[in-house]
């Protein structure tokens, strides 16, 4: 799977989240059957795991050092939309800082402020985590061997973590429970690059049809609102390489131009456009963006005007975060 298609599957995943977001989060009623889709749109959180996982297996250097390299990556884009929206929001509005809830929010434990940012401390713990499970070779055994480790153990522990006296009021077994469930989502995406997995599926001859990857890439939804776990295991650990599967195929086999495009650069500025999009649900700051979303009231069009803003905001954001990166050297030229 190239960077582009990846890149691609990453754009469908963010309007799958926004459309989740949208839909669950809703300002108007909306038909029973499009809540139903809006449920089973939560898949988007497992696409990001498994495509984290798929690109972790191709680091040179599955260390420490390179974990915290790709945290700091993510912790950037993030701080600079909590620090200049989401904390001054919040304190106009009543918020109190304190050292322990500024820890909180700096690293997307819950509650956020910025209510979608809860994938930041589940990133930094596949980035810890990994490094130490690649030095001990873990999952050196044959390929469903290890996939069975893979599923079963984060499991494991998730069911321990869920049947503490303390699992609902204490903030750090919650968010461990949380990393646990969508764990073996990132260790499947590992395993599917380590084994090829979407280069195997290319030989499979309904891969190539492409109506037929529309269809089963649709298919997913129902039967995920049908069944999305079993006893607290996320079935989307097996719903998410399907979809990337089908996706990849799809967008390998037939090139639209404007398709392509536009999914390209929701893509490229997807992680923006995820932490951006959170102004228009979450406490505080979603008075100030709400207003310019409601300038358009009927809900198709509201949520198209939803991902231009989202995308313009994430523009802005990375050009600013571009300038910053970009000011040492030139203060050094300067000197």
């Amino acid at each position: 799977m190239n960077k582009k298609t990846t890149q691609m599957i990453k754009g469908i995943a963010i309007l799958i989240m926004i459309m989740h977001h949208f839909i669950v989060f809703p300002f108007s009623e909306l038909p029973y059957l499009v809540t139903l889709f809006g449920d089973a749109c939560k898949i988007c959180v497992a696409i990001y795991a498994v495509l984290s996982g798929y690109g972790y297996f191709f680091a040179r250097e599955k260390t420490i050092r390179y974990g915290l390299k790709k945290i700091w990556g993510l912790l950037q884009i993030y701080w600079l939309s909590l620090f200049t929206l989401f904390i001054p929001a919040a304190m106009l509005g009543g918020w109190k800082v304190t050292p322990q809830q500024l820890i909180v929010q700096m690293f997307g434990l819950l509650p956020n402020l910025n209510w979608f940012a809860w994938y930041v401390f589940f990133y930094i713990f596949c980035m810890l985590v990994m490094p130490l499970l690649c030095k001990y070779r873990v999952f050196r055994f044959r390929a469903m061997v290890n996939l069975g480790l893979m599923l079963v153990v984060p499991y494991a522990f998730e069911v321990m973590l869920h049947f503490m006296p303390n699992y609902e009021t204490s903030m750090i077994v919650h968010d461990l429970f949380s990393c646990f469930l969508y764990f073996p989502c990132f260790l499947v995406g590992y395993w599917m690059a380590e084994n090829k997995v979407v280069e195997r599926t290319k030989q499979i001859k309904w891969f190539h049809n492409p109506i037929i990857c529309v269809l089963g890439i649709l298919l997913i939804f129902p039967v995920r609102q049908a069944i999305s776990s079993v006893a607290g295991f996320l079935l989307d650990v097996f719903y998410a390489p399907l979809l990337i599967c089908l996706a990849a195929s799809l967008f390998e086999s037939v090139d639209w131009k404007p398709v392509s495009l536009l999914l390209n650069t929701l893509g490229k500025y997807s992680t923006g456009i995820w932490f951006f999009h959170a102004v228009f649900f979450s406490t505080y700051v979603c008075e100030w963006f709400q207003p310019i979303l409601k300038l358009v009231s009927w809900p198709p069009l509201m949520f198209v005007w939803m991902i231009v803003l989202s995308l313009a905001g994430a523009f802005v954001y990375q050009k600013i975060l571009d300038g910053l990166r970009a000011l040492p050297g030139l203060m050094k030229r300067s000197l």
